[in-house]
C-alpha cells in the first residue's frame, strides 16, 4: 500500500503528510482464500513415566464385618496445544487456518476436536479441559483400611507442520490522517496477484526466500506457512485401591496393674521407766 501511495502522489495535498501520520484501512470482502490439509512431519510421542494423581481418599472399617462404601470422583485436567510459526504471514483483519489434528493423537486424546483454528501466521496456545470421573462401590473388610486414588497417564506429542495457502482477488485500501480516521482522503484498489507480482520483482515481502509464488494464469498467490506443535493431553485414567490391616487395639486396651507399695516398717515401742530417770 505505501509503494502505492508513494507512487501515487501527484498534488501538494498528496506530499503534505508524512507516512507515521496516515492510517490505511484495508478491506479483504473481495479476497478469497483456500488451504490445503495440514502435513505433520518427524512426529515423537512421548508417554510421561509419572501418573498425575487427581483424587485420593480413604475408607476405615473397624467393625467385626464387611462394609461397603461409595467412591465418587470428578476432577478436571488441562489439555495444552502449542502452536509456533516458523515462516507465514499475518493478516490486518480476522483471518484464520484450520488443522485437523493428527489421527494418532485423536486416537488417544479423548475430548480434543478433530479440527483447531489458528490465526494467520500468530503463535497460539490452546486449551482446553478435559473431566475425568469415577463411581464405584468399595468392600472394606472388617478392621481393615482402604485407600483409594484416582489417577491419570498423560502424553506429550510433538511435530512439524505445514499448510499451502492459495488467495486471489482484490484489495482496496482507504487512508486517512490519524486525526481523522473516519474521514475519507485518499481510496486505492488493485488486484492481488499484480500487487505481489510487483513485490517480487522489486525484491520484497519476502520475495528473497521464496515465500511466495504468483501463478499467472489463475492470478493466484501461493505460500506454504511451516511451524512447529507441541501438545499435552491425558489418554487414560486409573482407579488404584489397596487394602490394609489397623493397628490391633488388643494389646493397647489392655491396662497393666502396678503391685501396691509395700507396708510401713513395723516398729516395737520404747518405754523408759520412770525410775531410773
Amino acid at each position: 500500500v505505501w509503494k502505492m501511495w508513494e507512487a501515487s502522489k501527484r498534488s501538494r495535498e498528496d506530499t503534505k503528510y508524512r507516512r507515521e501520520e496516515l492510517h490505511v484501512n484495508l478491506n479483504w470482502k473481495r479476497v478469497n482464500f483456500w488451504q490445503s490439509d495440514a502435513v505433520f512431519t518427524r512426529p515423537t510421542q512421548l508417554r510421561i513415566p509419572k501418573s498425575q494423581i487427581l483424587f485420593r481418599t480413604h475408607f476405615s472399617n473397624n467393625t467385626e464385618s464387611e462394609q461397603e462404601y461409595s467412591l465418587r470422583a470428578e476432577r478436571s485436567t488441562t489439555t495444552t496445544l502449542n502452536f509456533s510459526f516458523t515462516r507465514g504471514f499475518t493478516k490486518e483483519k480476522e483471518g484464520c487456518i484450520t488443522l485437523k489434528l493428527p489421527n494418532e493423537v485423536l486416537e488417544v486424546g479423548g475430548g480434543l476436536r478433530h479440527e483447531q483454528r489458528i490465526d494467520y501466521g500468530k503463535d497460539s496456545t490452546l486449551e482446553t479441559q478435559m473431566t475425568w470421573s469415577a463411581d464405584s462401590t468399595i468392600r472394606v473388610a472388617p478392621h481393615s483400611k482402604a485407600n483409594a486414588e484416582l489417577s491419570i497417564t498423560e502424553e506429550e506429542y510433538a511435530s512439524d507442520f505445514s499448510v499451502e495457502v492459495r488467495f486471489s482477488g482484490r484489495i482496496s485500501a482507504m487512508i486517512s490522517t490519524r486525526n481523522n480516521t473516519g474521514g475519507y482522503y485518499k481510496y486505492m484498489e488493485g488486484d492481488l496477484a499484480t500487487i505481489f507480482s510487483d513485490a517480487i520483482r522489486s525484491s520484497s515481502i519476502g520475495a528473497c526466500s521464496g515465500q511466495f509464488e504468483v501463478h499467472e494464469q489463475t492470478q493466484t498467490v501461493r505460500t506454504v506457512m511451516t511451524g512447529q506443535c507441541a501438545f499435552r493431553y491425558g489418554i487414560e485414567q486409573h482407579v488404584h485401591v489397596a487394602q490394609e490391616k489397623l493397628p490391633s487395639l488388643s494389646t493397647s486396651s489392655i491396662k497393666t496393674t502396678e503391685p501396691p507399695p509395700p507396708p510401713p516398717p513395723k516398729y516395737r515401742p520404747l518405754f523408759i521407766s520412770s525410775a531410773n530417770h
